[in-house]
């Protein structure tokens, strides 16, 4: 149990430092690559941890993810409401982010959908609430066969949805009904590993670590490179499910080899409160290293020798933040009083 809960930590510690870069770098590659796996892993993760509540009634288990997500997306809303509020939208915003009312905020709130004022970061947990519940009733089906295609069928669409949102500017549905069709996929394949213990018995040496890790490096870069070549849409959505898939294989396997230590297991352990936070305090140091060393915005997100010291700031901020939260207000992040 402690080795899993290592390799499990490691991958969340690690996921989490390449969101904090991922929001702050505007590099085409750099983005490319990080968001092709990274939400996938975090997904992955909560269906291997799914386990218990699978068999809950639904009231206890609904009742449980009301305490470990819904507070936590609605308690940092408010957090995320007042910097707004009294800080952001006077600085920093331009276009239709600017000109966004008080009653738009809110409902943005109410909404759960990622936005690009101040409820970004937190889209993931109400997309994570609605996934896990809709695998709950799934599993009530109790024919894996079926199971598995309704899975893949949404995840069809899910891809699809999910690669031209962006790009075609779909709407999003309330709550990332539409998204979790996409992340849906990988939630399952957590959960049927986790029952299997596959990462355990598949990457049960160093030497198959590398090897997968290797070989997902290799097709992930095959996928990308035929992906921006691909000519009909079925070939591109084909290569980009190929870059998710091996990414978060790949990524697996590197984080199995990773020994424990305290630096990530404390990032592992408080990613829900980095994932909440971090944009805001991203927000305030653009401001600042802008403002004191004249440097241009746009040279800021294009330089990684910026942003990676940036996103390590960042973590430091938060350290109080995070210790502050687990002593004084555990269920803002999720989590019980720990008993003294």
């Amino acid at each position: 149990m402690m080795q899993r809960i290592t390799w499990i930590d490691n991958c969340k510690a690690l996921a989490i430092v390449l969101v904090a870069l991922g929001h702050l770098q505007s590099i085409y590659l750099v983005s490319e690559v990080i968001f092709a796996f990274v939400l996938p892993v975090f997904f992955f993760l909560s269906g291997w941890t799914f386990g218990s509540s699978a068999t809950m009634p639904f009231g206890k288990m609904l009742l449980k993810k009301v305490r470990t997500l819904l507070v936590p997306y609605f308690g940092f809303s408010v957090i995320l409401f007042a910097f707004w509020f009294f800080v952001r939208r006077s600085f920093g915003l331009t276009g239709h982010a600017a000109d966004t009312s008080v009653a738009d905020a809110l409902l943005q709130i109410l909404q759960g959908v990622n936005s690009g004022v101040f409820v970004t970061p937190l889209w993931f947990l109400t997309c994570l609430f609605v996934v896990e519940i809709a695998f709950w009733i799934l599993l009530r089906l109790r024919n894996k066969f079926l199971i598995a295609s309704v899975v893949v069928s949404l995840f069809v669409y899910g891809i699809y949805y999910w690669t031209y949102m962006d790009i075609r500017h779909f709407p999003h549905a309330v709550w990332n009904v539409d998204q979790a069709c996409f992340y849906l996929f990988f939630f399952s394949a957590g959960f049927a590993f986790s029952r299997r213990n596959l990462v355990e018995r598949i990457l049960n040496s160093k030497g198959r670590s590398c090897a997968f890790v290797a070989v997902a490096v290799v097709v992930f870069a095959l996928a990308f490179w035929l992906r921006d070549h691909a000519l009909a849409t079925w070939e591109y959505l084909l290569m980009q499910a190929l870059m998710c898939n091996a990414g978060l294989i790949g990524f697996v396997s590197l984080c199995k080899m990773i020994p424990g230590n305290r630096v990530l297991d404390f990032l592992g352990q408080n990613s829900l409160t980095i994932f909440a936070l971090h944009m805001m305090v991203q927000a305030i140091l653009i401001g600042m290293t802008v403002s004191l060393f004249r440097m241009d915005v746009g040279y800021l997100h294009s330089s990684l020798l910026v942003c990676v010291p940036l996103t390590l700031v960042t973590l430091v901020i938060l350290v109080p933040e995070i210790l502050f939260i687990n002593r004084f207000i555990p269920w803002l992040a999720g989590k019980r009083q720990s008993r003294q």
